[in-house]
């Protein structure tokens, strides 16, 4: 049965961060290790997986203070967040449990058939990618629809009106495009492909928030026709799905990237630092220090804009600890 749980001394250690600049309070969440988070549609709450410990906790990302915690019975790792529910990924299973989204209450399940990789929601449909690149629609009563897709991470038109799929392989990456009828994906006939050596490792796929542009994190960057290597996010045109249209400079290794759910700002990371930039001139506005771990931590579990647009929720893990940083940032004309 699952049950709500209350934060007590000895569970968890919370501290707030008074950082007595421009950018206000900062509020730091030591943790057990993140395996994912999703943040709900008004961008007020943020609910973290903390999957050793099969729980949920979810935080006031306004007020800046963990509300409470959820016990489930399985270990999350993924999440998304739908209308009023949540999808949540059970580790190493294509199980996707469907949550009531402020109890955390079970009420579905649906099955992707093999360890799920990645979760979307699109239309109050949730997508899963498998570590074998297969592509599930799972709605809010747990029906789960194989598409024809292919793909191990995923991301959406903010629109709802189009699917991107990256299948990275060791001589190229590929970025597929689909058209969204409800749980049907139609292949567009434009998809990009990388240059051999370039997007190696790949961590993560995004779209910006205006639909124009995908960016891809690549723990190996990405190479030129020189093979000359740039440790950054390239930005490419969703149009013609080949036009580089700039890159999120962050030093090695890009290891994360966040878009803000209206403004033209973008977040890069490595696992030791990030920044916002301008998502129009690619310049980078602000700079953050990572959350600290004990030892270096590779990507976030925890990584979106929250507080409805005005803070950067930022989470790392190393084994079987985790830290979760609120950052204030500045907003344009601020």
């Amino acid at each position: 049965m699952r049950r709500t749980l209350m934060s007590v001394a000895g569970v968890a250690v919370v501290a707030a961060v008074f950082a007595g600049s421009a950018r206000g309070q900062e509020a730091t969440f030591q943790l057990p290790a993140m395996g994912g988070g999703a943040v709900s549609p008004d961008g007020k709450t943020l609910v973290v997986a903390l999957t050793a410990k099969a729980e949920l906790v979810y935080f006031d990302t306004v007020a800046g203070k963990e509300t409470k915690r959820v016990t489930v019975e399985f270990q999350p790792t993924a999440m998304a967040w739908g209308d009023k529910v949540l999808f949540a990924a059970q580790k190493g299973s294509g199980v996707v449990h469907v949550l009531d989204a402020d109890s955390g209450k079970e009420l579905a399940t649906g099955n992707a058939t093999g360890p799920v990789r990645n979760l979307v929601v699109v239309n109050g449909t949730c997508f899963a990618s498998t570590t074998n690149r297969l592509v599930y629609a799972i709605d809010a009563k747990g029906t789960a629809t194989k598409t024809d897709a292919q793909g191990a991470f995923l991301a959406a038109d903010p629109r709802g009106a189009f699917l991107y799929t990256c299948i990275d392989g060791k001589a190229t990456t590929d970025i597929y495009k689909y058209k969204l009828t409800g749980t049907k994906l139609g292949k567009e006939a434009m998809f990009f492909r990388s240059l051999g050596a370039s997007l190696i490792n790949v961590q993560s796929l995004h779209i910006s928030s205006d639909g124009k542009a995908f960016g891809v994190v690549a723990g190996g960057g990405w190479a030129d026709t020189d093979r000359k290597r740039h440790y950054s996010v390239p930005l490419y045109s969703t149009d013609d799905m080949k036009s580089q249209l700039g890159e999120l400079e962050t030093g090695a290794y890009p290891s994360g990237c966040a878009v803000h759910p209206t403004l033209p700002l973008l977040f890069a990371c490595t696992g030791k630092e990030g920044s916002v930039f301008n998502a129009k001139s690619f310049v980078a506005i602000e700079k953050f220090a990572a959350p600290r771990v004990t030892i270096g931590a590779g990507s976030p579990g925890v990584l979106a804009f929250v507080a409805q647009g005005r803070k950067l929720a930022w989470g790392t893990s190393s084994k079987d600890t985790g830290v979760l940083k609120f950052y204030d940032i500045k907003l344009p004309g601020k």
